[in-house]
């Protein structure tokens, strides 16, 4: 007898689990859906931006001309500067051989440019007002919702962990009670001839399933950007219980200046001495305010970010004040914000994981929507509203 009760009390306690699984699935759903379809089909748009960009945009690209190098930052700046009345640049970031040079000015949220230049004749290619791109436009959906931002950052992030949080439901939700051949034809297998009904909870299930990995590891480097203590948590967790911190440079304001070239040219020639900088991305970041640095970034590739080496230059003196570690000596925390961002927008294994983020990104944007639809075909939709008790 204690043998059958404890089996009935492990079949109501799983009985129970799945039915709040289903409440929790349901009405998290319904609550965080338009933001999911809006993040989720932005993202679908952003994942090749960069390659979009040099398709449809000219100015992205140059003529490589022969026997012809670089023209130092400091002659590129100035040119931007002459040209456009700017007081200062916030850098010269060359993009490899046959690309244009990006010379973003920053001065504040109203007004933030971005000049592409001709890295060989120093020629304006044009002058990208992004308050008014489209691309950023798409991006503050993705961000901030269109809304201010100190409301609809947190939105989108509170409606990205619900988002999590319906995954791992729908995990529940999904799993047969039993592993026949029936069961595992309709969690895996999507039929296609079946009625709209069928099809569209096939498409929801099925489909759900075979990206709930990459889509949960979408949501939770989103998290990381949206909410700071979550951010902190998983430094913490990653680094072995190290604390989150942004290290911050400042040069000594008493310090001489040792070059008579232009302390921007002395860096960049110091860099192009040892990589090729036609194919390297070479950020030079000028330093911000008196005791601001110099902050000189290398990357080999031109796909993803996380292999960039930044070293941080004292402003007159030009000594080096910090070196990042590579990505193999720096501790798991620092790591994971390192890989954060090309995890995000699958960048990480090149073009491959890019079709396969943006595949994912289209099926994430049409879950809330066949979510809604299969909630809304049922007899008795408000049903499952109610709280369900033990």
């Amino acid at each position: 007898m204690a043998s059958k009760s404890s089996k009935n009390k492990k079949k109501k306690n799983k009985s129970y689990f799945y039915r709040l699984s289903a409440w929790l699935h349901l009405w998290l759903g319904l609550i965080s859906g338009i933001v999911v379809v809006i993040v989720s089909l932005t993202a679908t748009i952003l994942v090749f931006e960069r390659e979009l960009k040099l398709i449809f945009e000219p100015y992205q690209t140059v003529e490589v001309p022969e026997s012809k190098e670089f023209l130092p930052p400091s002659i590129l700046s100035e040119t931007v500067k002459e040209k456009y009345g700017f007081t200062s640049v916030w850098g010269v970031f060359y993009r490899g051989e046959d690309k244009s040079v990006e010379v973003p000015y920053y001065a504040d949220r109203s007004n933030y440019q971005v000049v592409y230049v001709n890295p060989y004749t120093g020629k304006i290619l044009h002058n990208r007002y992004l308050n008014n791109d489209f691309w950023r436009f798409v991006l503050e959906g993705h961000y901030n919702f269109w809304l201010p931002r100190n409301i609809g950052k947190p939105l989108v992030a509170y409606a990205t962990l619900i988002f999590v949080i319906t995954l791992l439901t729908g995990l529940v939700l999904w799993w047969p009670k039993k592993w026949t051949k029936a069961t595992k034809n309709a969690s895996f297998k999507i039929k296609w001839k079946a009625k709209f009904k069928r099809l569209n909870y096939d498409l929801h299930n099925v489909l759900g399933f075979y990206t709930l990995l990459i889509a949960l590891i979408f949501g939770l480097t989103g998290m990381v950007y949206g909410m700071s203590w979550f951010r902190d948590f998983s430094y913490w967790t990653a680094s072995g219980g190290e604390e989150f911190t942004r290290e911050r440079f400042f040069s000594d304001t008493t310090a001489v200046a040792k070059y008579t070239q232009k302390d921007e040219d002395v860096l960049f020639n110091n860099v192009i001495n040892k990589v090729d900088p036609k194919h390297n991305k070479i950020n030079v970041k000028y330093p911000y305010g008196k005791n601001g640095v110099w902050s000189i970034g290398i990357n080999p590739s031109m796909q993803s970010r996380w292999q960039t080496a930044t070293i941080h230059y004292e402003q007159n003196s030009l000594r080096a004040i910090k070196v990042e570690p590579t990505l193999e000596k720096a501790n798991g925390g620092d790591q994971l914000m390192r890989l954060n961002y090309d995890l995000h927008v699958g960048a990480i294994g090149g073009i491959t994981t890019k079709i396969i983020a943006f595949l994912v990104c289209i099926v994430a944007t049409s879950l809330p929507i066949t979510g809604f639809i299969i909630w809304w075909k049922k007899g008795n939709k408000w049903k499952g509203l109610k709280f369900p008790l033990p």
